[in-house]
């Protein structure tokens, strides 16, 4: 259906953000966010996060995974391989009465980047659009994860996944 993450993105958004969840594996959970898969078909995802206020994730990546974050609204801050992005001031009402940041995304992160999320006072969703490799089963970023976690509830997350 898609020849690329890219093409999935666009047409993700032109559908208007189709919801259909899978019924195995939708929810997971760290010390900081909820997240939950809201469409799946194939080797592509989306996968909705809510962050809890003033939080921030260490630098990771996601082995294997091609992933565009694509800003919901929120007070959130980026950091992509050291180049910081506030997106704050960003989070005003647009015309038609959503949040100027809702749909906006940037470049395609492949596993070889580093990120990290913060998150001001209000917290922020966030859509993680996703391209898994061939022969793996999808689940969540969350569990397909490099680096250090954000607290004992994402390990144990991560733990309960492998078993």
């Amino acid at each position: 259906m898609w020849n690329n993450l890219k093409e999935f993105v666009v047409w993700y958004k032109a559908e208007g953000f189709p919801i259909r969840p899978p019924f195995e594996d939708p929810i997971y959970i760290t010390d900081i966010s909820y997240s939950y898969v809201l469409y799946r078909e194939g080797q592509y995802q989306a996968e909705l996060y809510l962050i809890k206020p003033n939080s921030e994730t260490p630098d990771h990546s996601h082995p294997g995974i091609e992933n565009v974050i694509m800003t919901w609204g929120g007070d959130l801050q980026i950091n992509i391989n050291n180049e910081f992005r506030d997106l704050t001031g960003f989070n005003s009402r647009a015309s038609n009465g959503t949040s100027r940041l809702f749909g906006f995304f940037g470049d395609t992160l492949t596993d070889e980047q580093t990120h990290a999320v913060i998150t001001g006072a209000k917290g922020c969703a966030l859509l993680s659009l996703e391209k898994w490799p061939e022969g793996v089963k999808p689940t969540s970023v969350t569990v397909r994860w490099a680096g250090k976690t954000v607290g004992s509830e994402h390990d144990n997350t991560i733990l309960e996944e492998k078993q």
